[in-house]
């Protein structure tokens, strides 16, 4: 989302290629069922914060309502540009591809970065720089927590609640149903899809800003390489 992180960045929440194998020694979560259907943490894994894609699926997570998937997406308006975005684990391992180009009057700049997310630690890499600053998260859990469930589609419609959202109704993009909000708050419109934003439609500030879903792929292999950061980045960690 443009003016909102979506559900399970809520703080804005990857380890190596090497494929993660989890430690015995870590308490994974016993789940028991939510009338949803999502299971639901009833005792804490002692690694909060720090679980990578693997671990969050081996605890009953999902983020998105999606296995895998290349989807490319389209800015226009204020702000204009791609975002090509590669996932799997049900969206707890993703590279986010952002370029973007912002004409406001006096003010102009471009983005070129790219964001890595794998469970509970999110990378910003700067190609131009070659850093990237990551942070680890236990937000995830907190909101599973509060909301009883795992399935962090559900979290991310409540949350879209919590701030004035309404459904409006249904439209379709890339040949799928998509649910439609209206945040009369934030001049904002989002059409979801599986937990994805589709569409969104903004007039925040009086800037008109358009982000669309011009691609979708859930049948193709995603390449690891796209999803993981390259092992020669300097990795800064943020507190």
């Amino acid at each position: 989302m443009l003016f909102i992180a979506a559900c399970t960045d809520t703080e804005n929440e990857m380890s190596n290629h090497v494929p993660y194998m989890p430690n015995p020694e870590h308490t994974v979560a016993v789940a028991s069922q939510h009338p949803n259907g999502s299971a639901v943490q009833t005792k804490q894994p002692s690694n909060i914060g720090k679980r990578n894609a693997a671990e969050m699926v081996a605890a009953g997570f999902k983020r998105y309502g999606l296995e895998k998937g290349i989807f490319i997406f389209r800015l226009d308006g204020a702000v204009n540009g791609t975002e090509y975005i590669y996932f799997d684990h049900w969206g707890w391992r993703e590279g986010k591809y952002i370029n973007t180009k912002s004409d406001i009057g006096t003010f102009d700049q471009t983005t070129d970065k790219i964001q890595f997310l794998d469970g509970e630690r999110r990378y910003e890499y700067s190609p131009a720089k070659g850093e990237a600053y990551f942070f680890e998260s236990k937000q995830v859990q907190k909101a599973a927590n509060q909301y009883g469930t795992t399935d962090m589609t559900i979290v991310g419609d409540e949350m879209i609640k919590k701030m004035g959202g309404t459904v409006k109704g249904q439209n379709i993009i890339q040949g799928v149903t998509c649910q439609v909000w209206g945040v009369e708050k934030y001049r904002t419109e989002l059409s979801m899809w599986r937990g994805i934003t589709m569409g969104e439609r903004s007039r925040a500030e009086g800037l008109a800003v358009a982000r669309t879903c011009i691609s979708i792929d859930t049948v193709s292999v995603v390449p690891l390489e796209k999803m993981t950061l390259p092992e020669t980045v300097k990795v800064v960690g943020i507190d």
